[in-house]
């Protein structure tokens, strides 16, 4: 046989019905990616950090008491450097002041950590709150 008979058979042949199938489901999965980009720059409101946080637990340490926190953010932007900020409070005066900073908290999530306070917070009325951010 000749090479360009060869040639001519090779033409001449159908492509096998996996090529197709996978090009059919190659197909789809871009067109499924490319609608679900569209989908969320449609439905994202791309509003800025808002943060809300929660005490999970509170234990005894030999330094004093943990306080492990939870720290939410509700909106679609990310924060960076997210200072938390704990404080005990009897009536009106501060007792003590305490605040970790998370280094990043991504929108739509969730992320945990700890304060460590001398006096025990159940004994004092505990607030903990959000207090800034920086933008990523």
């Amino acid at each position: 046989m000749t090479r360009s008979s060869l040639s001519r058979n090779a033409e001449k042949m159908r492509p096998h019905w996996v090529e197709w199938l996978t090009g059919l489901v190659a197909t789809l999965l871009v067109l499924a990616t490319i609608g679900w980009l569209v989908f969320e720059a449609i439905s994202t409101d791309d509003r800025p950090p808002e943060f809300s946080a929660r005490v999970l637990t509170i234990e005894p340490v030999p330094s004093g008491w943990r306080v492990m926190v939870e720290v939410r953010n509700r909106a679609d932007q990310a924060a960076a450097a997210v200072l938390v900020k704990g404080s005990l409070m009897d009536a009106t005066t501060t007792i003590e002041d305490v605040e970790v900073t998370f280094d990043y908290i991504a929108g739509g999530s969730t992320t945990r950590g700890g304060l460590f306070f001398v006096n025990d917070p159940s004994r004092y009325r505990m607030q903990i709150v959000p207090t800034s951010f920086t933008e990523p």
